[in-house]
């Protein structure tokens, strides 16, 4: 009597969360742009710090940062997913490095919005006075110290991308031009903004890899 001997054909799982760097890329595209849609510059014009004060009661901002926030926990997801995928190939200390720049990066500009949104928090709600000039001078100087600080960070995360990247070579290109501009001031600002397109799209890369 014989046994017919069936092989093990290996059956590739489909993994559902494949398609989340994606989902989440766009969805922390759309709060970036919602962010700086109520954020709306509302210190443009502003010469003193009573302006600034002034400028600030009744302002969105909060919202804005909450939407920020949101935005940055989801960039740092990608990041993490993104170190992950290099890691298979070797890690590297490009690769142990980019969970912590990408946190760092996307904070840091969080905290440059939640500047403005605390000094209303805490004059509304702590003290019931409004927003203090003082208050108001303090969150411009922490908005100034915070900004340049996270186009540094992401200009070193995207070099370590750089580096780690190196089975992408539209990756590899694309964070390059991205860290340059990062590190120059006249379009420094510009392209920290452009930043929600590079999660995006790194997150659609994913994805399309997964």
């Amino acid at each position: 009597m014989t046994t017919a001997v069936v092989p093990d054909v290996p059956v590739r799982a489909r993994r559902s969360s494949a398609a989340l760097p994606a989902v989440a890329g766009l969805v922390g595209l759309v709060a970036f742009a919602t962010a700086v849609v109520f954020w709306n510059d509302p210190l443009r014009g502003a010469s003193t710090p009573a302006e600034a004060a002034s400028a600030l009661e009744g302002s969105p901002i909060t919202f804005a940062a909450t939407l920020l926030g949101a935005y940055a926990l989801l960039a740092i997801g990608i990041a993490g997913r993104l170190a992950d995928r290099f890691a298979r190939a070797g890690e590297t200390a490009s690769t142990r490095l980019l969970p912590l720049l990408g946190a760092g990066h996307v904070l840091l500009l969080t905290a440059a919005f939640a500047a403005p949104a605390a000094a209303v928090a805490v004059g509304n709600l702590v003290f019931s006075g409004g927003v203090t000039p003082q208050g108001a001078e303090t969150a411009l100087i922490l908005m100034n110290v915070a900004h340049p600080m996270s186009a540094w960070v992401g200009a070193a995360f995207l070099i370590a991308v750089a580096i780690a990247g190196r089975e992408s070579k539209v990756l590899t290109v694309i964070s390059s031009v991205f860290a340059v501009g990062l590190l120059l001031p006249p379009v420094g600002w510009v392209v920290t903004y452009l930043m929600p397109f590079w999660f995006a799209g790194v997150g659609i890369w994913l994805w399309r890899r997964g």
